[in-house]
């Protein structure tokens, strides 16, 4: 995963106590990562500058998914834990 656009000291620590207490705004399921998928997950990006993703897939499917979400919607990785990842707007 990318490491250039990543938040650092207070601003990361910041977005992760955000992301701890944020509930889940979109699933991805057994389709996977469909175009309203995307749409859904940057309307709620745009909105909420943050947005809480859960997967389904198995380990090394999710690490794909993530890189390629974290591209398609020009975000930043803030948390990854579990089957959960966690995405804010790069500034």
């Amino acid at each position: 995963m990318s490491e250039l656009n990543t938040p650092k000291g207070k601003e990361r620590r910041l977005l992760k106590s955000s992301a701890k207490i944020r509930s889940i705004d979109v699933k991805i399921g057994k389709k996977g990562l469909t175009e309203n998928v995307i749409l859904e997950i940057q309307t709620v990006l745009n909105r909420d500058k943050m947005v809480k993703v859960s997967f389904k897939e198995d380990r090394q499917k999710r690490i794909e998914l993530i890189e390629l979400l974290q591209n398609s919607i020009n975000s930043t990785l803030v948390e990854l834990v579990g089957k959960t990842a966690t995405f804010s707007l790069i500034k």
